[in-house]
């Protein structure tokens, strides 16, 4: 019986394949006569050799359909497969039915004929006498010719009606000659003809020949699609009885199965038992306990195998383990000594930064001829060039640690990169380049981002854009993508026309230390750690990865998307002399620097002498606390980092005399620190503010004013 039904099954299904793969050659095939209704029809050979390619394989192919329906037919007669005969006779009509009448629109469309040939080409002839001659005016044979193209192209009656009439009145004007007068009669037989060889073949609508085709086209198909569903119906009964019958079969396997079980678990249940609870035991401890508690040895082999293998399981990943740990304690371990020695470095090397730039910034208010301007001016640069590459270097090492955050505020895009770009203006006095700033009017400007780290991004895209371009153009361009629900995704595309890079090595650039080309270091500089960065930090910005393009016309393009928040508080913009008139009305009379580092006390003191403020300095904490104690002070700068007593403890002494909780003064965090650990320990240990070295003056004015407006309103 399994048999039986199964083999009914496959011939069932070999039916049903080979009727479905008939039925899509036949779909196929259709395209070929549509083929030749679009094209074939006006190709010469049709006419010429009455044979056309895509029309003789279409009825080639319709013929071999025929015979592979005829055969399927007789084979699923000899297997007793059954089939719906009616189906099938009905099927074999409409294609014979369906040959013919493609024959018969082979044989009209021959005598219809196009352009030159036939019907269409003897009243082309006609016309084109007749305009030759000039037996008739052109103006009336332009009409004759758009009316009879009208009715070609649309096969409306009031095109037929307006040739008639148009001919009605030609052929009893006086501008008909008896000479003319045939001709144009044979030019209208020739078109009446043409119009009911067109009729008969329906060529603008479905109707005629084309329609009868396409009816018979749509009803094989409906005919192919009926047989195969009723051969998966028939399928689909066989298989729900051959269902039953293996589920029977199932059932009764199912039986044997759990008595064979039952009978064989009583046998070797107890020590698989034990097993199980170890194995419990061991994943419970976080695979730390390896005492075992299992039988030595089991009575039967296969499982006695299995414990034996378990214990050297055990033995080897418990090693593996305690390895482990020891590796990630290494590796811990090895990530602090980073951080700390880049803490280290970054005090070592930013100390005497900031006495080199400290001084160059004093050095410039002095009087100077122009060679030592631009001797400073070349010292200055190679300070804040080498500041740079600290700064990065530093960067790339906080990326890699994740300890750098992004902070939200308020910001105007749009002026913030107007004043970016002011800033790069100066860049390119000296060189033949254009700078332009594009920004889509359509974007909200008031946003919520990290501007900061923004601008480092866009800053670093501008230098490298600038850097490597030495005529032509650098663009920064910013454009609306979408804005939906409050945030708006903005893309920031910088391109240059500088020396370009290579396709194949754009994605080398987003490595750490890498650059396209060796010889690039040598003739323009950098560390190879600028994109990197900005890639980093464009991703923790929520943005795209940074897209780099070698441009066809020569140069680059750097772009991505960053989504924004955007801000309801409309932004007002600070008055530049509210700064000045605070200043004045919050004077310092004395400060007090507390530094180890006699440089840095030299230069902190000389800016402070820019600004009109005396100051006592202390080499110590404990210096300071007794300073402190003797004189009277409005402000101190403290470095975090001294002998004998750090900034964090002595500002703790400090803030614990009875002199400061009477007077509550500023104090301001002084160091060569990049990361922002010690600005918030700095801060959590009652300092105000921070300043970084190298000091800016400009940026220690504007902390001396804001803590003073503060402690002042206090």
């Amino acid at each position: 019986m399994y048999l039986t039904i199964d083999r009914k099954i496959d011939n069932l299904n070999n039916f049903s394949y080979q009727s479905y793969r008939v039925s899509q050659d036949f779909s196929t095939n259709i395209k070929r006569f549509q083929t030749f209704l679009l094209y074939g029809y006006k190709e010469k050979d049709f006419y010429i050799s009455h044979n056309q390619k895509d029309l003789t394989q279409y009825l080639s192919d319709l013929n071999k359909q025929r015979a592979a329906i005829n055969s399927i037919y007789k084979e699923a007669r000899e297997l007793h497969i059954e089939i719906d005969e009616k189906q099938m006779l009905q099927l074999f009509n409409t294609i014979d039915l369906l040959i013919k009448n493609v024959n018969q629109y082979k044989k009209i469309a021959l005598i219809r004929g196009f352009k030159d040939y036939g019907i269409e080409g003897k009243m082309r002839n006609k016309a084109h006498f007749l305009e030759e001659k000039k037996y008739l005016k052109p103006f009336t044979i332009l009409q004759f010719r758009r009316h009879e193209k009208d009715y070609m192209l649309r096969s409306e009656k009031t095109y037929l009606q307006k040739f008639e009439k148009l001919y009605n009145k030609t052929i009893h004007s006086d501008e008909i000659s008896p000479v003319s007068k045939p001709i144009l009669q044979d030019y209208k037989r020739y078109f009446d003809t043409l119009v009911v060889l067109t009729n008969q073949l329906g060529y603008t609508q479905n109707l005629g020949l084309n329609g009868k085709i396409n009816q018979s086209n749509e009803e094989i198909e409906n005919l192919f699609a009926q047989i195969i569903s009723y051969n998966e119906i028939r399928i689909n009964q066989l298989k729900t009885n051959l269902f039953y019958f293996q589920l029977g079969q199932t059932l009764l396997m199912i039986a044997i199965a759990l008595f064979l079980c039952v009978y064989i678990s009583k046998y070797f249940t107890k020590d698989i038992k034990l097993l199980s609870l170890d194995i419990s035991n061991f994943i419970f401890s976080n695979f730390k306990n390896t005492n075992p508690k299992l039988l030595q040895q089991s009575s039967i082999k296969e499982v006695d195998f299995l414990l034996n293998s378990y214990k050297i399981l055990k033995e080897k990943l418990h090693e593996n383990l305690v390895a482990l740990e020891k590796n990630n304690e290494a590796a811990n371990n090895t990530a602090k000594f980073k951080t700390q020695f880049l803490a280290n470095m970054s005090h070592e090397i930013r100390s005497p930064l900031n006495g080199v730039i400290g001084m160059l910034n004093i050095l410039k208010t002095s009087p100077l001829n122009s060679d030592q301007s631009e001797y400073i001016e070349i010292a200055e640069h190679s300070a804040n060039h080498l500041l740079g590459i600290v700064n990065m270097i530093l960067d790339h090492s906080k990326m890699e640690a994740g300890k750098v955050k992004l902070e939200q505020h308020p910001t105007h895009l749009k002026n913030e990169l107007s004043k970016l770009i002011r800033l790069f203006e100066y860049r390119i006095k000296d060189k033949n380049i254009d700078l332009h700033f594009n920004f889509d009017e359509q974007i909200e400007s008031n946003i919520l981002c990290d501007n900061l780290r923004l601008q480092q991004v866009l800053i670093n895209l501008l230098d490298n854009a600038i850097k490597f371009t030495t005529a032509g153009d650098v663009k920064l361009q910013v454009n609306l993508i979408e804005q939906q629900q409050g945030i708006q995704k903005v893309n920031f595309r910088v391109m240059d026309s500088g020396i370009g890079i290579d396709v194949n090595k754009t994605e080398q650039l987003l490595l750490a230390f890498e650059q396209a080309d060796l010889t690039t270091t040598r003739k323009y500089g950098g560390t190879g750690l600028g994109l990197t960065i900005s890639n980093q930090l464009i991703s923790l910005m929520g943005g795209s990865k940074l897209n780099i393009i070698a441009l066809e016309e020569g140069g680059s393009s750097f772009s991505f998307d960053i989504p924004f928040k955007i801000s309801t508080n409309t932004l007002a913009f600070e008055n530049q002399n509210d700064t000045s008139t605070a200043a004045n009305n919050n004077t310092v009379n004395k400060a007090l620097i507390v530094e180890d580092n006699i440089i840095n006390q030299k230069v902190l003191r000389k800016l402070l002498d820019k600004i009109n403020i005396p100051a006592d300095i202390a080499n110590n904490g404990l210096e300071a606390v007794a300073l402190f104690e003797k004189n009277d002070y409005d402000i101190i700068f403290m470095d975090l980092h001294m002998p004998e007593m750090d900034g964090f403890e002595a500002t703790k002494k400090i803030h614990s005399l009875a002199k400061y909780k009477s007077k509550n003064i500023p104090i301001i965090a002084v160091t060569a620190s990049a990361f922002d650990e010690d600005k918030i320990k700095a801060i959590a240990n009652g300092m105000d503010d921070f300043v970084s070295k190298p000091i800016v003056l400009k940026n220690l004015e504007e902390t001396i004013v804001k803590q003073m407006q503060l402690h002042h309103h206090v």
